[in-house]
């Protein structure tokens, strides 16, 4: 499964980057990777796929090592969550530009 990493894909690359590079310091599933195929897919709904990809985050947040890593994973987990609820009708179901490689496989 590919994905363009955190961010949508209209974000410049070295965003998309900076970002993936963040989520994988606090996050271990791969979860932005089935949210951008459930979203170029168009299915399931945009609300169902967000839903799942703030549980992911939040199930990464759970088993944080420290009590601080656990609060900034889950406020980072409640940002991206907000982003793709605020911002994500730009991407959903629209034709994406070629993936970048992320280094995500």
């Amino acid at each position: 499964m590919a994905g363009n990493g955190l961010g949508p894909w209209w974000f410049p690359p070295c965003v998309r980057r900076g970002l993936t590079s963040l989520g994988r310091t606090f996050f271990h599933e791969a979860a932005w990777e089935i949210h951008d195929a459930s979203y170029a897919a168009g299915t399931p709904a945009r609300d169902i796929c967000d839903r799942g990809f703030l549980g992911a985050m939040l199930r990464d947040a759970s088993e944080a090592a420290t009590t601080p890593r656990m609060f900034a994973c889950t406020a980072l987990s409640w940002t991206f969550w907000a982003m793709c609820r605020l911002f994500g009708w730009m991407s959903y179901k629209k034709v994406r530009q070629p993936r970048l490689d992320l280094g995500l496989q």
